[in-house]
């Protein structure tokens, strides 16, 4: 190969291809040729370099490998071209989006039939099915596949991607407790070559012929992550055992796979996995309840602490307004206060901030706000010394009705005779009215979200010794607090960035409405048919953007660090509608001056009588 630049006189680069009869003979002209000089001539406007490049052998990942990831099956051929004409006319894109839903993502095109496979959870919602299931012209497909012992389960899912010429798709595996094992890839049109690395650093290129069948069972689907290199061409072997490079042209793949039920999910074991199956529990005591939210709140959020200050920047209207409305020199707690983004909007009152994460209570002092640590179910400060209280997003992360309706009262006692709180819940009905909340709405990119709980990556903070000053010290603020009516407070910047929880839609609740009382008696396991608590019952994984399937649950939330990207899971109770006004009229020492939707949070405003 020798190659002519580009320069001032010359408006185009040149690159040659030389094929030469033997090795030794590459060898001998590449050297020979090298920087030799082709004159000026009759025929030739300018003086030419070569300059040569040679090689004896290519990079592994950019020819196929001798062996296949173990559990890899690859059967060339496996469908006629006329079949697999068939199958690429029988895909309408940007025809009819009812048969089979299609989307444009950066590096291809894809549709879906029977469930779309959702980007931004790595999964499918079960409850959500497409209108057009399996296409019909894949019978013949997979019946052959089912009867020659490919495969075990029919597919209920198909994915088509199209690539053209220089896209690709990153590596990664195939959510493992989503979909059974035997996953199946047809490939259409162009040859690929499609890498295949092993978490111990092993990497293997296998070439996947025009209407190859590609199955990916045991450690090829589990262990083995997968992906093709975005490029325009690939070198292949030829016949007579050299090399050649072969461009790509338009590949089609047809990805078959069968959906596990989310409840068949459950202590399920993972083959090759590490991990242990989530073994979390609904809360059968208190010292239950304690337990589960230290785990799955107090030290997830000491982890996540700074990610999630930065997700959090713009103050709610709702709140903000509630806030900005009261009266001059009034003492506000806002108990839960996270980063402190609802601290400093009204410089006309005092304030006190509180959280139980050392470290989002650290934010929050690097902000110049008076804060401190303590937990909602026994509040350091003394009774009827505040004017104001905010709980915003606390109540839902504990893990029994009593401790939430203990949580309240809290929450009650340090206001005066009179004093108001609002409190924020997260809703079980994420669309209301038909409107759907900005939770359901938004599709973050594309990310690995297989939920697993990493135990030895979240490390427990002792906020206990660590807060004992802050405690101590917080009983001087409210005193100061409570001796000076007047005054304003310092000046404190608040941002109006757009965040992910920023509301876009507003559903005012009447009266009537909200005076409907949930059911909070013990309902019947869905599971064994027992009343009450079932004891077997497990906290199921939430799939994030979509509806809730349960009231008790655990998040995910995804988080890079130096060792890797992990995901923690974060326990919530959701609130159905109305429950946590009749929750609030439990207790003879309040009433429900004002309840509302807002944004996928019921919210209530409570007058201490």
């Amino acid at each position: 190969m020798s190659y002519v630049s580009q320069g001032k006189e010359r408006k185009w680069s040149v690159t040659l291809y030389m094929s030469y009869v033997s090795q030794g003979k590459e060898r001998k002209w590449s050297v020979t040729l090298y920087m030799s000089y082709v004159s000026q001539g009759k025929e030739r406007k300018w003086s030419v370099t070569l300059y040569m490049s040679y090689v004896s052998q290519v990079p592994a990942s950019l020819s196929p490998s001798d062996e296949l990831p173990s559990g890899l099956i690859l059967l060339k051929d496996f469908v006629s071209p006329d079949y697999g004409n068939k199958l690429l006319t029988d895909i309408k894109w940007n025809e009819d989006e009812s048969m089979g839903l299609q989307k444009e993502l950066k590096h291809r095109e894809v549709k879906h039939y029977g469930y779309e496979f959702k980007y931004g959870i790595n999964d499918v919602d079960i409850d959500d099915p497409l209108p057009q299931g399996i296409p019909g012209i894949c019978q013949e497909l997979l019946d052959r596949v089912l009867t020659e012992g490919h495969v075990k389960h029919f597919p209920d899912q198909v994915t088509v991607n199209k690539y053209q010429p220089g896209q690709g798709i990153p590596p990664h595996v195939d959510t493992p407790a989503a979909f059974e094992d035997g996953i199946m890839s047809l490939s259409l049109g162009s040859q690929v070559l499609m890498d295949f690395r092993h978490p111990n650093g092993k990497h293997l290129t296998v070439l996947l012929p025009p209407n190859s069948l590609l199955i990916m069972t045991g450690e090829s689907r589990y262990l083995w992550s997968h992906g093709i290199t975005p490029r325009k061409s690939d070198i292949i072997p030829t016949a007579d055992g050299r090399l050649t490079l072969i461009h790509r042209s338009t590949r089609t793949s047809y990805t078959f796979r069968k959906i596990i039920p989310p409840r068949d999910r459950i202590n399920r074991h993972i083959p090759f996995s590490t991990g242990q199956p989530n073994p979390t529990k609904l809360a059968q005591s208190s010292a239950d309840a304690a337990c589960l939210e230290e785990s799955h709140v107090h030290k997830v959020y000491e982890e996540i602490a700074d990610h999630f200050s930065g997700t959090r920047h713009s103050p709610w209207p709702k709140i903000a307004d509630f806030i900005r409305a009261q009266p001059t020199g009034s003492i506000l707690a806002d108990i839960g206060c996270g980063n402190g983004k609802y601290l400093g909007i009204n410089k006309d009152i005092f304030e006190v901030g509180s959280d139980r994460s050392y470290n989002l209570a650290k934010i929050c002092r690097s902000r110049e706000f008076q804060v401190f640590v303590s937990d909602v179910m026994s509040i350091p400060i003394r009774s009827g010394a505040c004017d104001i209280c905010l709980c915003i997003a606390v109540l839902h992360h504990l893990s029994t009705e009593e401790r939430r309706l203990h949580g309240i009262s809290e929450l009650l006692r340090i206001l005066r005779p009179g004093g108001k709180v609002l409190i924020y819940v997260w809703a079980m009905e994420q669309e209301l009215h038909k409107v759907k909340s900005k939770y359901l709405k938004e599709v973050k990119g594309n990310k690995t979200t297989q939920a697993f709980d990493n135990s030895q990556t979240t490390q427990a903070i002792d906020n206990s010794a660590r807060s004992s000053s802050q405690l101590h010290s917080s009983d001087k603020v409210i005193d100061k607090l409570s001796s000076a009516q007047s005054g304003k407070m310092g000046n404190v910047s608040v941002t109006n960035e757009c965040e992910d929880e920023h509301i876009d839609g507003q559903v005012n609740i009447t009266a009537s409405t909200c005076d409907q009382k949930p059911e909070l008696t013990p309902r019947t396991c869905e599971s064994c048919g027992e009343t009450g608590q079932c004891i077997s019952n497990m906290l199921e994984i939430h799939k994030n953007r979509t509806k809730f399937k349960q009231q008790d649950m655990l998040v995910p939330w995804q988080l890079k660090k130096e060792q890797g990207e992990c995901v923690f899971h974060r326990y919530y109770h959701v609130f159905r509608q109305g429950e946590l006004e009749t929750l609030c009229k439990r207790l003879d020492n309040c009433t429900v001056i004002e309840s509302y939707y807002d944004q996928g949070n019921w919210a209530v405003i409570l007058q201490k009588l």
